[in-house]
C-alpha cells in the first residue's frame, strides 16, 4: 500500500516521463562470464551490454565464474519443490540470490570446443535449482523465475559467426527452459586476440545497443 502511495506521489511530482526514467533506474541487471581470462574479449562484450544498461539507467554487477568457488550439480533433488533450494554450500548461493533479484541477466562464454566451456556449462547445470517437479512420472517442471530477460554473448576465433549456431540454440534452449527470455544473441567473430572485442566497432555497439533495450 506505501509503495503505490509512494509511486503515485512520484508520479504527480515529477511527471510520467521523468517519473519512468526514475523507475527504470531501480532495475538491477547482472552479467556472468564464463571464461578464464578476466579481461579477454567475453569479459570486454559483456562489460559493454552493462554499460549500455548502465548508462540507460539500470545497475549493474558482474561476475567472473571462474574466479568462484561452484561445485557441479549433484543430482540430489533436494531443489525440486517450489520453495526448495540448493543445499550445496559454495558461491553459488550468492549468485542464485543474484538472480533472483536482477530484473535481467547477461551470461557470456567463449568458444571451447565447439561450444560453451566447462565453467559456463556447470553453472547452467547448477540453474536447475531455478525449476521445480510438478510430476515425476511425467518429468513435468515448473519455474521459479518467468521471462527473465536475457542477453547471450559468444566470442570465438572462427570468424564465421554462424559456425556454432546449433551449439547456441541448444545453450539457449535450456535456458529458455529455465524461465529466462533470451531477448539478443551477440557472437564475436575471429577473436583471435585478447583485445580484439574492444576494436571491433559492430561488436560493440550492438553490445551497447542490447544492454540498453534491456530496459525497454
Amino acid at each position: 500500500m506505501e509503495r503505490v502511495i509512494l509511486s503515485d506521489f512520484l508520479l504527480k511530482l515529477f511527471g510520467s516521463e521523468l517519473y519512468l526514467n526514475l523507475k527504470e533506474a531501480d532495475m538491477k541487471i547482472i552479467g556472468f562470464v564464463g571464461s578464464p581470462r578476466k579481461k579477454g574479449n567475453t569479459t570486454t562484450i559483456v562489460n559493454e551490454v552493462l554499460r549500455g544498461a548502465r548508462e540507460a539507467g539500470a545497475e549493474t554487477k558482474i561476475f567472473n565464474l571462474n574466479a568462484l568457488n561452484i561445485r557441479g550439480c549433484q543430482a540430489c533433488y533436494k531443489c525440486q519443490t517450489p520453495d526448495g533450494k540448493c543445499v550445496q554450500k559454495d558461491d553459488m548461493a550468492q549468485l542464485y540470490d543474484e538472480i533472483f533479484s536482477a530484473d535481467a541477466v547477461v551470461l557470456g562464454t567463449p568458444v571451447f570446443m565447439f561450444q560453451v566451456t566447462g565453467q559456463t556449462k556447470i553453472f547452467v547445470d547448477r540453474l536447475f535449482a531455478l525449476l521445480y517437479l510438478k510430476d515425476a512420472q511425467t518429468t513435468d517442471f515448473g519455474n521459479k523465475i518467468k521471462a527473465k530477460k536475457a542477453v547471450t554473448v559468444y566470442s570465438q576465433g572462427q570468424p564465421d559467426v554462424k559456425a556454432f549456431a546449433s551449439s547456441f540454440d541448444l545453450h539457449e534452449g535450456v535456458l529458455k527452459f529455465l524461465g529466462f527470455d533470451v531477448r539478443q544473441r551477440i557472437v564475436g567473430g575471429g577473436m583471435r586476440t585478447e583485445d580484439a572485442a574492444g576494436g571491433n566497432k559492430a561488436v560493440m555497439e550492438k553490445a551497447y545497443a542490447a544492454g540498453a533495450a534491456l530496459l525497454t
